[in-house]
């Protein structure tokens, strides 16, 4: 036997003994929703993304705009996603079924992850995606700093005041909404919840000032182009409340979406409590 056939016959055996490779991560992700990004732009590596909602570059949406920045954006087409010739796209579970099937057709692989409703689901899905990602220890270590600084924000006892939560068109956060759980750790209860809204309704200028709530929450930026579903903000009922209820600007993209984010918007909760 000679000692290059030796050496090939040992290479052959070594490698029929060596186990599966287990970094097959992927190298050009994409994320189709404005929630998905906020998660994937937090845990992939340099490089790793290769494509984010448009939405993550608008300032107003997401909290990590500056990150997007650089990151080329898609809409909800094939045609735009398949154009940065990825090798996972990450989509909701609930929406662009004929997207996920024109992907799927081109051969590359996706991942659904539910709508997070809550700080526990965002955990969840911010799991999934980091064992997709190849990202298990950075997915592990967000979810341990979301949990201790919850942790730390959580303000013990029964709901102690009343919070009433508008957004544009005089729309407010119910019973089963993320804006619900963000008041309830944060010693609130939520007026919405209490005239019997469930998830997303509409509140009332009348309804408001008649309920006397101790907090307003508004989208501090929400009237600086003023338009007529948000020109409420400057309503003079609702200066007059001022007068009576703490008016609190907590900017919409701390809790359109579940996950880390959610955090700053119960600090601001918390200490905005009377």
């Amino acid at each position: 036997m000679t000692v290059r056939f030796a050496a090939a016959v040992l290479g052959l055996l070594l490698a029929a003994a060596s186990p599966a490779r287990v970094d097959a991560a992927p190298r050009r992700v994409v994320t189709v929703n404005l929630c998905l990004d906020q998660f994937a732009l937090r845990l992939a590596a340099p490089g790793q993304l290769v494509g984010v909602s448009y939405l993550a570059r608008d300032r107003r949406t997401s909290v990590l705009a500056d990150r997007a920045r650089e990151i080329p954006t898609v809409r909800g087409t094939a045609e735009s996603i398949l154009a940065l010739r990825p090798d996972l796209v990450v989509f909701d579970s609930t929406s662009l079924g004929n997207v996920k099937r024109l992907v799927r057709a081109a051969g590359v692989p996706i991942l659904e992850l539910p709508w997070a409703r809550s700080l526990e689901e965002a955990q969840t899905s911010i799991g999934r995606m980091a064992e997709a990602l190849g990202r298990i220890e950075q997915g592990h270590g967000l979810i341990a700093s979301m949990r201790e600084r919850e942790r730390q924000l959580v303000r013990p006892g029964p709901p102690s005041a009343t919070a009433a939560v508008l957004h544009a068109g005089l729309l407010t956060a119910g019973k089963g909404s993320l804006t619900d759980e963000l008041l309830g750790l944060t010693g609130y209860r939520n007026l919405a919840t209490g005239l019997g809204i469930s998830d997303y309704g509409r509140l009332s200028l009348e309804a408001l000032l008649a309920a006397r709530p101790d907090v307003v929450v508004l989208d501090g930026g929400s009237n600086d182009d003023p338009a007529r579903a948000t020109s409420f903000v400057d309503h003079p009922a609702l200066r007059a409340l001022a007068n009576r209820a703490r008016i609190v600007s907590l900017p919409i993209r701390y809790a359109i979406c579940a996950g880390p984010e959610n955090l700053d918007a119960m600090q601001i909760l918390r200490e905005a409590h009377p």
